[in-house]
């Protein structure tokens, strides 16, 4: 179940970085875990974490091991709900036709669900910058520990763009910093597979906007790396998984160039066999405890 956070409080907290008139509102939803807005930081703990989630999914589909986990080490955790776009296809809104190079994201639709994180990244960014201003806001912390899956760690890399000053630390598991070829998605949808669709052509399917954003060689991608991958005084960790069938190649995932104690991380770091697909970065023990230390700046789990 979810509750919409109240405009007047969330213009308030985030009047400069508030989303534009025709934006949905963000949504919070109920997640073990997480929001709580009476949680406060503490000494050891004072940067409560924000999470992000990826394309056509939400905080609830995502977040349901993982921010359980980040609570009981002892952190506030928060996660909304963002880059929700109107359904032309499905004659929601009134809108006429696409604002993205294709059909999607329909799967997503069809099964009920409502399509978050696939608007384009810059519309996802201003939404996650209005919700982290309000967490920091409702906490009192000056920053935040950014953890971002799949999409959710690009609008977070803008976001630093912005908004530098309200980051502490960031954490991306599975984004892809230079793009995706998406070669496992024809695959993973045989419908659009059996269109002959290439794995672009499916991720603007199966993602929209977000998806068509993330192919390498996207002006998108052009501005979030124009200046380097990452941002100086702002720690990173990048996690992927060697057998990532969405973000391919799985190197893209990872920081091509970590310096200033910037870290890269394969979940089968110590573990040579493990098997984790995308969305199971989120869900693995071993990922989870991967993204874990890279939130506490701790050690990795100990080899299988």
């Amino acid at each position: 179940m979810r509750f919409a956070v109240v405009a007047l409080v969330l213009c308030a907290l985030t009047a400069a970085v508030a989303p534009r008139a025709d934006a949905f509102p963000v949504q919070v939803p109920t997640l073990a875990g997480a929001n709580d807005f009476g949680c406060r930081p503490t000494r050891d703990k004072p940067f409560p974490i924000v999470l992000a989630h990826g394309a056509a999914s939400d905080a609830e589909s995502s977040f349901a091991v993982l921010a359980p986990a980040l609570h009981r080490a002892g952190y506030c955790v928060f996660a909304a709900d963002i880059g929700r776009v109107r359904l032309p296809l499905l004659g929601v809104n009134d809108v006429a036709k696409p604002a993205w190079p294709g059909l999607g994201p329909v799967s997503t639709a069809l099964l009920g669900n409502v399509p978050y994180g696939v608007a384009d990244i810059s519309s996802q960014t201003t939404e996650l910058a209005a919700f982290v201003a309000m967490v920091r806001g409702v906490t009192g912390a000056p920053k935040v520990i950014m953890v971002g899956h799949s999409t959710g760690g690009n609008a977070i890399r803008e976001l630093v763009q912005r908004h530098p000053e309200t980051v502490a630390s960031v954490v991306t598991v599975g984004t892809p910093y230079r793009g995706s070829t998406f070669s496992g998605l024809p695959t993973m949808y045989p419908f659009y597979g059996a269109l002959g669709l290439t794995g672009p052509e499916t991720a603007a399917e199966v993602y929209g906007p977000a998806g068509a954003e993330q192919v390498p060689g996207t002006a998108t991608l052009h501005a979030l790396n124009a200046d380097g991958e990452t941002r100086p005084g702002i720690p990173y960790t990048a996690i992927a998984s060697r057998t990532d069938e969405v973000i391919t190649p799985s190197e893209t995932a990872l920081l091509s160039e970590p310096r200033d104690g910037n870290r890269n991380i394969w979940v089968q770091d110590g573990c040579p066999d493990l098997k984790v697909g995308h969305a199971e970065l989120l869900s693995n023990p071993r990922a989870v405890a991967d993204i874990t230390a890279g939130v506490t700046g701790g050690p990795l789990p100990a080899p299988c």
